[in-house]
């Protein structure tokens, strides 16, 4: 049985006051207790974003890795109070416009009126807003293949094996089991596409199916 003095220190209640009550422990996506940064090549001017939620750092993760995405930076902003809405935070550039990303537990649910106030608001401003619940972030296959990709980010890929893997992709689309059998590489096939998608070198199609063999890559 652990002491007072190492319950204190480890947070925990005093058994006399807890009344018979049960500590409910939350599964829920939580915010980070420590702030943490996503960087990726699609970082404006290679700068950081600040990261302080789980689901978050999930959305900017896929962000990283679709090709419609061409620019991801934070944006600080005023809180405005008619309609009120918050112009800080994550912001997605494409072709079709810049996006002011929301990841959230629950998407909020709006009048008619309120939401156009809102959107009427962020246009002033050049922006749309895109809200991601979880059941969109945590939607499979994407979730689970941009985690994959992303659990390689940062790992050795000699100059070498870039450029066969270059070489190669200069055919054209190809399945990652193609490169297999045309490249020869000094290490594992797969995780050497992934640390490439993560530096934005190259494409892969991530939404229909897990990360395989019959995934295609594409140079970026």
């Amino acid at each position: 049985m652990l002491s007072d003095e190492a319950r204190a220190d480890f947070g925990l209640p005093d058994p006399a006051n807890c009344s018979g009550s049960i500590m409910q422990v939350s599964t829920s996506s939580p915010r980070d207790l420590r702030p943490s940064h996503f960087k990726s090549p699609k970082c404006r001017g290679l700068v950081a974003i600040p990261v302080h939620d789980v689901l978050l750092r999930h959305a900017l993760e896929q962000a990283s890795l679709d090709s419609s995405v061409q620019e991801i930076h934070y944006r600080d902003g005023p809180l405005l109070e008619c309609p009120r809405v918050s112009l800080a935070g994550v912001v997605l550039r494409t072709e079709v416009g810049a996006f002011l990303l929301r990841a959230q537990e629950v998407r909020p649910e709006y009048s008619e009126k309120d939401d156009a106030r809102r959107k009427f608001v962020l246009r002033n401003y050049g922006l749309q807003l895109l809200e991601r619940d979880a059941q969109d972030i945590l939607r499979e296959p994407m979730h689970s293949n941009a985690r994959n990709v992303w659990s390689h980010a940062g790992e050795r890929v000699s100059l070498t094996d870039r450029l066969r893997l270059s070489v190669a992709l200069n055919a054209g689309p190809q399945r990652i089991v193609e490169l297999e059998e045309r490249v020869r590489l000094d290490c594992d096939v797969v995780a050497a596409i992934c640390v490439l998608a993560c530096e934005n070198l190259v494409q892969l199609r991530l939404c229909d199916a897990p990360l395989g063999p019959e995934t295609i890559v594409v140079e970026a």
